[in-house]
């Protein structure tokens, strides 16, 4: 009866999850498999999933007729130096917030929590105007900055949670040893709470990478444009020519794909410790 009891909870779980990965997985299997099609197979009816005569021309076409290696380029740029300095600024605060004592530490907590809070359409102008004076408009260092302001919020919030649950008995004995706080943060109190920092490190880097808004608004020429805008400037430029855009569209989010690949067990792990606490 109790096995029988444990398969019914199974299937009541496993289908509702395999159902929904395979929603999700959809789109995203049609448009690698657009990306493969020939010209002459693009509006075929009936339409195929899979190409009858699979090319590799529309990733071709893709890098030679757009600027998508300077996009790309762009992009891990943008992010890659973004997030190492929203992990760096957002785990030492993190760490403040979390384990020292210090006056209005709750409400400084919550007043930068709060900041994520408000919709980045009510950011734009302000940061326009603000890049505008500092002259950093159409610029990548202009970028960053704004996304690694962005970036700081939500590692501190993920790294405060880990650091808190750590015992203050490592860090006393470390103390008695005669290290410094800095020492101890990074020598080992980041090692122990690595699963938290991947899991930062994807959210922020996901978060980053697929930024539009922001980007379209900071930037005005090719040479600066981030792959979410070269992307939306491309669909309007070449609409008609499906196999390029989708193989444009495969070219974008392969590093998210990498990214979690690798980094899939501690992520997952970061998130399952985090809402454990």
């Amino acid at each position: 009866m109790k096995r029988r009891s444990n398969r019914t909870w199974a299937v009541l779980t496993y289908v509702p999850a395999v159902t929904w990965a395979i929603i999700s997985l959809a789109p995203l299997l049609w448009i690698l498999m657009l990306s493969l099609k020939p010209q002459i197979e693009w509006n075929s009816f009936p339409p195929t999933l899979f190409p009858k005569d699979p090319t590799g021309s529309n990733y071709m076409s893709a890098a030679v007729n757009s600027p998508i290696v300077t996009y790309f380029t762009n992009s891990l740029i943008v992010t890659g130096v973004s997030l190492i300095l929203s992990l760096l600024v957002g785990s030492l605060a993190g760490y403040a917030l979390g384990r020292l004592s210090f006056p209005f530490r709750n409400a400084i907590f919550m007043a930068i929590f709060s900041v994520r809070m408000i919709p980045a359409l009510l950011t734009v102008i302000p940061l326009y105007v603000l890049m505008h004076s500092l002259g950093l408009l159409d610029s990548l260092a202009g970028i960053i900055l704004v996304y690694t302001a962005t970036g700081i919020p939500m590692v501190i919030f993920v790294m405060k949670d880990f650091l808190e649950g750590l015992s203050k008995e490592i860090e006393e004995a470390a103390m008695i040893d005669g290290c410094s706080r800095m020492r101890i943060f990074f020598t080992i109190l980041l090692p122990l709470v690595r699963p938290g920092l991947a899991a930062a490190a994807i959210l922020v880097f996901v978060r980053t990478w697929n930024e539009f808004l922001i980007a379209l608004t900071l930037t005005s020429s090719d040479g600066m444009r981030t792959i979410p805008v070269g992307l939306r400037s491309a669909l309007g430029e070449r609409m008609g020519e499906i196999g390029p855009m989708a193989a444009y569209t495969i070219i974008a989010i392969v590093p998210i794909i990498i990214l979690f690949l690798f980094f899939q067990k501690h992520f997952v792990g970061g998130l399952s410790q985090g809402s454990s606490k």
